[in-house]
């Protein structure tokens, strides 16, 4: 089982709609895929549950105060999709060691081909323990000057609290081509200054700027290689390759 992590510092970036749009590509494509909210804000859970009365029993405060991932994961509405669910109790597990999920996660391995992790937007322990059972870990980030700023403390943290910096990606999301070759411009000012401090920790795979995103994730609106949508189902199929996918999806 491959761990992907969508993590930033920063919110907004988007990090909990690529998590989910890549894991239903995955599981779309035929893998078996675990999705772990540790988000409080649980945007995944919202998407992938219908029902939330089961989920004051089974969720991932629970999976991690029992060191039981298996009773705790929950079946979805997409298909091939389980979910170790958000809880508000997250909110008691503070002093958690950030070694626990990467503990326990194997308990699961075999039962899963890929599991994406949204995380909340900061850098305490319950993100630790995101980023220490991982093998990859992607920060989506557009064009600003807080987001520049919060990658480069992501990435120091990362290197201060963690052996994973070499697992760290940067993810261009909400990208826009650039019009002008002029490097003046404040657009490509902002690419440079990326690429420059960041260098090869820079994901090889950009996500346009769509409303489809939004409309995907709305109203389960399905992405497909149609016209209209070829751009955005082709970055995200790139993106899913990044994670390991290895095969094509139609409509996710």
């Amino acid at each position: 089982m491959k761990v992907i992590s969508f993590s930033s510092i920063k919110g907004g970036t988007g990090k909990s709609s690529l998590c989910i749009l890549t894991a239903n590509y995955a599981a779309a494509a035929g893998y078996r895929v675990l999705a772990i909210d540790l988000d409080l804000q649980n945007s995944l859970t919202s998407y992938y549950m219908d029902e939330a009365d089961l989920l004051d029993r089974r969720n991932v405060a629970q999976a991690l105060l029992h060191d039981c991932i298996k009773e705790n994961t929950v079946t979805t509405n997409y298909m091939g999709v389980e979910l170790l669910a958000s809880s508000f109790d997250l909110i008691k597990l503070r002093s958690l060691s950030e070694k626990t999920l990467a503990r326990v996660l194997p308990e699961v391995s075999e039962a899963y081909d890929f599991c994406f992790i949204d995380t909340a937007p900061t850098c305490d322990n319950l993100v630790l323990n995101a980023l220490m059972a991982s093998d990859l870990i992607l920060s989506p980030v557009q064009f600003s000057q807080f987001d520049y700023k919060a990658a480069r403390f992501f990435r120091d943290q990362l290197e201060r609290d963690t052996d994973k910096l070499g697992l760290w990606k940067i993810l261009f999301n909400f990208y826009k081509p650039s019009r002008s070759d002029n490097p003046n411009t404040v657009r490509n000012q902002y690419e440079s200054m990326f690429r420059d401090t960041f260098g090869d920790s820079i994901a090889p795979v950009r996500i346009p700027d769509s409303a489809l995103v939004s409309r995907s994730i709305d109203t389960k609106e399905k992405i497909t290689d149609a016209a209209a949508k070829t751009a955005l189902h082709a970055a995200v199929g790139d993106l899913a390759r990044y994670c390991g996918v290895g095969t094509q999806a139609g409509g996710f």
